[in-house]
């Protein structure tokens, strides 16, 4: 396995076998065995390249895995110091982008030279338990009792819609008259068709002309008079203070949406997890209101790559 995943990572035998300190036979004969005891090709070699098969594929991310552990634990064994080290693989929210989770990484990245960093943006729920990715940022609560959640923050949700709109559709003064008005509606912090106003109040609401899984898309309808809306207060503070945009029933709005850090059950022990997840609670824990930065805003208007490596 450790063969494997070195030729993987190094791209050819020569170099795994120089990183390892062996003979590019030895690596050549260790793959062979591993093909061997599974029954399936592993690698398309040519005199080239070399290339996963499928099944490689579906097999190299948990082997990375293993090898990444039996490391963690012969340090562990030998009484040695453990050195965070090698690649931490992360899934998040593209909206937790907006959270300072993009902006603490390159902080953390010097912190720990040793580390390398694969961020992956993206909505869907991670299943962390088959190794695709050491940890999983998420907004709302937990959706798997199987993994460790530490809780980071909580941030302030409100309804809001453009001065022009209520000034030609007038403003609600009851949550039933909601029902009333266009409402654009942001399917990840939400679910689609109603809006959690407190904790104990939640309220149907009827679509407008625009359902998205982006809060950025989401404001900017708002702010062209399209509708009302229901975002995290920290993404439109400079757009109320400047009066583009006016609170709705602020009276009534207390709900609060949590941000978790999640990972699998006693992945804690891995040096590169810990470390990780200790530098967030310190860099992030406490409230959202006060995270959003200017930075943070004009990331709203700015395209983003939803994939990317560090």
């Amino acid at each position: 396995m450790m063969s494997f995943a070195a030729v993987v990572d190094s791209g050819s035998f020569s170099a795994a076998a120089e990183a390892m300190g062996l003979s590019k036979a030895a690596v050549s004969r260790q793959i062979a065995r591993l093909e061997s005891s599974v029954g399936l090709k592993l690698l398309d070699r040519t005199t080239r390249t070399i290339a996963l098969t499928p099944a490689g594929r579906q097999i190299y991310d948990r082997c990375a895995r293993i090898v990444d552990e039996v490391n963690e634990a012969n340090q562990v064994l030998a009484g040695m110091t453990s050195r965070p080290r090698g690649e931490l693989k992360i899934t998040a929210p593209v909206v937790s982008s907006l959270f300072r989770v993009t902006e603490v990484i390159p902080s953390f990245l010097k912190r720990y030279p040793d580390v390398r960093v694969y961020l992956n943006l993206s909505d869907s729920k991670a299943d962390l338990l088959r190794g695709r990715f050491d940890v999983a940022f998420w907004v709302d609560e937990p959706y798997d009792t199987e993994l460790e959640a530490v809780k980071l923050c909580d941030f302030e949700m409100a309804l809001a819609a453009s001065t022009e709109y209520l000034d030609s559709h007038g403003r609600p003064a009851t949550p039933a008259e909601l029902k009333e008005h266009q409402c654009l509606i942001e399917n990840h912090l939400s679910r689609p068709g109603e809006w959690r106003l407190s904790n104990d109040q939640v309220i149907a609401v009827s679509r407008g002309p625009l359902t998205s899984n982006s809060v950025r898309v989401t404001r900017e309808a708002m702010l062209a008079g399209m509708g009302l809306a229901y975002l995290p207060r920290f993404l439109i503070e400079d757009d109320l203070a400047a009066g583009r945009l006016e609170l709705v029933l602020p009276h009534l709005v207390s709900h609060r949406l949590p941000l978790y850090v999640m990972f699998p059950k006693g992945h804690y022990v891995l040096s590169k997890v810990k470390v990780f997840v200790d530098f967030l609670q310190s860099e992030i824990g406490g409230e959202a209101n006060g995270l959003m930065t200017r930075r943070a805003v004009s990331s709203l208007t700015s395209s983003q790559d939803a994939r990317f490596r560090i």
